[in-house]
């Protein structure tokens, strides 16, 4: 079973340290009618708080789902200030479990309590927002602790920002990459633009691993047949679609090719590509592994992909379809800035090589290279819609829309299937962006070393090329300064990848969690 990022969710253990005194008596910090401190009545009123603390943070995070909020956790301290192992035996019990331990309405003389047990849990601890007095006490000798973790938001939307952040750190944790390859681990198509400079450092700082499986291995076992008989694994059974899984593979091909508005392609050539997918399904399955890449000049140039008439576009689609980010070009660095977007948004990501429109004396918005202008295309369709009026204008183009970029829960959105080879083998999906014009989008993309974290957001302006073969198909959007966002992703690469909604504060908050960089356009 794959383990989806977006699926993933956050276990909070919400904690409540009550103070119940011994005897009645007064002094300069028992501040309250005589009949309200006596042991009985604190005995009684302090769970009540804690329970109605924990009401409070439910119906903050009501509409949070990827937020699991656990049982209340009750623990007393008495007035002779003692810290027993059973206290601690107590507020543990579920630690195996628990992602993030969020202290509910902390009060006096259960600081000592709060930040060893951020010492023996070595778990992030979160004050509950909007309360009195005790965050800066607290966080500040958690913080003189090294390799404690601790956070008081002021406000409860800093705090589910805050959560979802910490979410997005679990989720790549818990997120291993796998790899096709050619030549080695990080062999790509430009090892300058795509490949992280060491993966074992992006492991230390992200917690993400990396697999890899060969290019050849891979096309061998995709084909039916002998799983006993690949060329490149003689006598040892591999992982060949069997006869039940081609009918599913026949139904997964008749449902894709039914649903689209327009295929212009044969069923069996669509039928190769599916088959590339779901044999990949089952590579990933193996390698427990919930993100991809292949490689795309590599594969081009072994002549395999003309050879068996098929490309990794449409596995890309399917993939991030069903929350799997996957990338192309052998680009890693593009699949975990997915693996963020998606986790972020619940929604299928897209990536392509990122650049702005130009602006002249005119003021015209035009376009700065050959994918717009190559002989032979429509070179001005992307002025549909008014478009060579708008400022700041960017385009995102390669051939992997799919049909959940607005919610992988969602239902799927219109879309075309067209083959990438112009003679008619590789099947794509295609997207009508000008459908979701208005839209806003946000993106990110980490950098090579791993030390900054770019991000940005737009809004949807229009596409083009949608029927075109190859990476042509696009994405036009507006940001708030081209010529600024462009400077920026200098620091990080061309494939920005991006996702529909507005998810850049939590972002952010991730990118400062985890001590990157952030790079904001």
């Amino acid at each position: 079973m794959i383990k989806k990022g977006y699926e993933m969710k956050l276990n909070v253990q919400p904690v409540y340290i009550g103070l119940c005194h011994k005897y009645f008596f007064e002094g300069p910090c028992r501040m309250a009618p005589p009949e309200q401190l006596t042991p009985e009545f604190e005995k009684m009123v302090q769970p009540m708080m804690g329970n109605g603390a924990l009401e409070g943070v439910k119906a903050h995070l009501a509409n949070e789902p990827l937020i699991n909020v656990m049982d209340l956790i009750y623990v007393e301290r008495d007035d002779e200030m003692t810290t027993p192992e059973a206290m601690f035996d107590e507020l543990m019990k579920n630690d195996a479990d628990v992602d993030v331990y969020m202290i509910l309405a902390a009060q006096m003389l259960r600081g000592d309590i709060i930040v060893e047990l951020a010492e023996r849990s070595k778990k992030p601890i979160v004050m509950t927002p909007e309360g009195c007095c005790m965050p800066a006490r607290t966080m500040s000798h958690l913080h003189s602790h090294p390799g404690l973790e601790g956070y008081a938001p002021l406000y409860w939307d800093e705090a589910i920002n805050l959560l979802h952040a910490l979410r997005l750190r679990k989720v790549m944790h818990n997120s291993n990459l796998l790899q096709v390859v050619r030549m080695g681990e990080v062999a790509g198509s430009d090892i300058t633009s795509n490949a992280f400079y060491n993966q074992r450092e992006v492991t230390r700082k992200l917690g993400v691993r990396f697999r890899a499986v060969n290019l050849h291995e891979v096309l061998d076992q995709y084909k039916p047949g002998d799983p006993m008989a690949n060329p490149t694994l003689p006598g040892r059974e591999g992982l060949n679609p069997t006869d039940e899984e081609m009918k599913e593979i026949a139904k997964i091909t008749e449902d894709l090719v039914n649903g689209a508005t327009l295929c212009n392609m044969e069923t069996d050539k669509v039928e190769k590509t599916v088959r590339l997918w779901y044999t990949i399904q089952k590579f990933l399955d193996k390698h427990d592994c919930n993100m991809f890449t292949a490689p795309c000049p590599q594969f081009c140039a072994t002549r395999r992909a003309n050879e068996e008439q098929v490309t990794f576009c449409l596995t890309h689609s399917m993939n991030n379809e069903i929350g799997i980010p996957s990338a192309c070009e052998m680009d890693a660095i593009a699949a975990l800035s997915e693996q963020l977007l998606i986790s972020a948004s619940g929604c299928a990501a897209y990536m392509g090589e990122t650049n702005p429109f130009l602006y002249f004396e005119d003021g015209k918005p035009t376009p700065p290279m050959s994918p717009l202008t190559e002989e032979g295309l429509p070179a001005d369709d992307w002025k549909e819609g008014g478009l060579e009026n708008e400022p700041n204008l960017m385009f995102t183009f390669h051939a992997v829309p799919n049909r959940k970029m607005r919610g992988i829960d969602k239902p799927a959105a219109n879309y075309s299937i067209q083959p990438f080879a112009f003679s008619g083998w590789g099947a794509t999906i295609r997207n009508d962006f000008r459908e979701d014009k208005g839209t806003p989008i946000t993106m990110c993309r980490i950098s090579p070393n791993c030390d900054k974290l770019f991000v940005a957001k737009g809004t949807v302006m229009g596409g083009a090329f949608k029927e075109i073969p190859n990476c042509k198909p696009m994405i036009i959007f507006q940001v708030k300064d081209n010529h600024d966002f462009y400077n920026k992703q200098l620091q990080v690469g061309e494939h920005i990848p991006l996702v529909y909604g507005d998810y850049t504060e939590i972002l952010k908050k991730y990118g400062e969690i985890c001590g990157l960089e952030v790079i904001e356009a």
